[in-house]
């Protein structure tokens, strides 16, 4: 399953009120993601945060992950979390690689790391279900990102009480 959302169809020639309204949503979000320091890049299909050698991301289905951000917002850790809407809806939480992603490191299977070169689609991209969202959104006191090994032992907690 690829991280990167993309729309099933083509924007359509002609822009009409909703369209432009989207677009100047767009122009708002890459200016704001701008002035937090974010390299963002913008192609037909949205706006998308490259990932680097020191961030990484973890996506995760949204009943894990609304606790998991519950968890790290309770130790004052939550960083930006999308929402990418869909019949199975998953939050991405972006994260710090504070050290070497080891190879022996095992996420529950509901846990996908999403690492470089891949990018991560940012809000308000759309996709055929709606637009992306933030479940909590970056702000300039907040747009650092956590340890990823914080968020995956939350997620590892938060799925075995899942089960």
């Amino acid at each position: 399953m690829s991280m990167t959302a993309t729309t099933s169809a083509a924007p359509s020639p002609r822009s009409g009120p909703r369209d432009r309204v989207h677009q100047q949503a767009l122009g708002e979000a890459i200016a704001g993601y701008r002035l937090l320091g974010w390299k963002v890049s913008v192609t037909e299909q949205g706006v998308f945060l490259p990932l680097g050698p020191a961030t990484t991301a973890l996506a995760m289905p949204a009943r894990i992950g609304s606790r998991v951000l519950a968890d790290l917002k309770s130790r004052m850790l939550a960083g930006p979390v999308t929402v990418i809407p869909g019949p199975r809806e998953h939050w991405i939480f972006l994260a710090e690689l504070v050290a070497l992603l080891p190879t022996h490191l095992k996420a529950p299977a509901e846990v996908q790391f999403v690492r470089s070169p891949q990018r991560i689609a940012l809000p308000p991209t759309m996709t055929r279900y709606g637009s992306l969202r933030w479940a909590n959104p970056p702000s300039h006191s907040r747009h650092w990102f956590p340890p990823f090994t914080a968020v995956l032992a939350l997620a590892r907690s938060a799925v075995s009480q899942d089960r």
